[in-house]
């Protein structure tokens, strides 16, 4: 039996730091907000919070270079978010049908 409340909850990135920081931040990789409001959005108009399905905004995940990101629990899987369709995509296929998207799944590393 699973302790985790949830079937999956998901946590993008939404950091934003200032033009020139040295890691960068997922919000001037074209990610951050409107892709978690995109997120939300999808969740919600598929009603998949019924099924269990939670998502949050989070700050840094640490691994900027690889953003904008999202990393889903319990599955501990990680995404690589460049457009709403890839958002759409992962909700389509991950989290209303059970099916990771390899396409866009990454490996975080420093």
């Amino acid at each position: 039996m699973s302790h985790f409340p949830n079937k999956y909850h998901a946590f993008i990135c939404t950091q934003a730091r200032p033009d020139g920081h040295p890691r960068g931040c997922c919000t001037s990789r074209g990610g951050g907000k409107p892709l978690f409001e995109r997120l939300l959005a999808k969740v919600s108009e598929k009603n998949l919070w019924e099924a269990g399905v939670s998502v949050a905004s989070s700050s840094c995940l640490g691994f900027c270079k690889l953003g904008p990101l999202m990393v889903v629990y319990p599955q501990g899987i990680w995404y690589k978010l460049e457009s709403e369709a890839d958002v759409d995509e992962v909700v389509e296929s991950h989290f209303a049908n059970d099916k990771p998207v390899e396409r866009l799944m990454v490996v975080p590393s420093k």
